[in-house]
């Protein structure tokens, strides 16, 4: 399985995000700006931040997402900072989503400099994430929408209901 972080950061949270996120899972943090940040191979999971300049996303970063090659990414875990609103993560998402990148529903957003007890959470989270994901790509389950608790009731219940009638069926055949 191929992951890749990349951000963009002026101030240095986004960056300090990515450094954190890298901890625990052990793949090096690229800048967008660094020359090896361009993807040119498949990539499993993308982490990518970024920060509001503005009220808006750098436009280097509006850039490179719009350079992502299509069918590149499998799947992005979107991180941000800003010093008010979730609103470069809903931004990054909105972007890739409409390069056709499929988005984890988990998100990483800080509000102004990463807190020190972040660095004791955020690293067991990343590498949670990333161990589901190439779980899924192993057993070829990955983009399959998992079934409702009810279903799976409902389905476990009728699987009891046949096998106790196909027990009774076999005491009456003796």
């Amino acid at each position: 399985m191929r992951v890749v972080i990349r951000y963009q950061s002026r101030g240095g949270h986004v960056k300090e995000i990515a450094e954190i996120i890298s901890s625990g899972i052990d793949i090096e943090p690229i800048s967008i700006d660094d020359p090896r940040a361009p993807l040119t191979k498949p990539v499993d999971l993308l982490f990518i931040g970024g920060a509001l300049y503005k009220y808006r996303l750098d436009p280097s970063l509006e850039e490179y997402i719009e350079n992502i090659p299509e069918g590149m990414v499998r799947q992005a875990i979107v991180f941000g900072s800003s010093a008010l609103t979730r609103r470069p993560v809903y931004l990054i998402q909105s972007r890739l989503k409409d390069k056709g990148i499929d988005i984890n529903p988990m998100a990483l957003y800080m509000r102004g400099k990463p807190k020190p007890y972040l660095r004791e959470i955020v690293p067991p989270w990343a590498a949670r994430e990333v161990k589901k994901i190439a779980k899924q790509i192993e057993e070829g389950t990955y983009g399959e929408e998992p079934e409702a608790p009810i279903v799976q009731m409902m389905k476990a219940h009728e699987e009891k209901k046949a096998a106790k009638q196909a027990k009774s069926e076999d005491q009456a055949t003796d």
